[in-house]
């Protein structure tokens, strides 16, 4: 485990809202969105990067993935469906004085 410790920089606290912010240098190599959670070690504020449980939706598994396929095999007409009870549907709007009812 590497120990190594680099500053790099000082920097001054603003408020933002009700919350006060630090900026964090581009050099630091952080991309935006990141997330981190705030730990005091020893008297100590420290940020830790959060690794966040893999998302499928995030980590592009899905990117390429033929969902419309997996809708043809499972015989899923998404949208299609027959009305079965009093199910509002957009399009289907009859006026009665003022309102509409659907």
């Amino acid at each position: 485990m590497n120990n190594m410790k680099e500053v790099l920089g000082t920097f001054k606290t603003r408020k933002n809202g009700n919350s006060i912010s630090i900026t964090v240098p581009k050099s630091a190599g952080i991309s935006e969105n990141e997330l981190f959670s705030l730990q005091k070690e020893n008297g100590n504020l420290v940020y830790k990067p959060v690794k966040e449980k893999s998302n499928p939706w995030k980590n592009g598994k899905f990117k390429n993935h033929d969902f419309r396929q997996d809708m043809k095999e499972l015989e899923l007409d998404v949208g299609n469906e027959k009305s079965v009870g009093n199910e509002k549907s957009v399009g289907n709007e009859k006026s009665v004085g003022k309102e509409k009812l659907f």
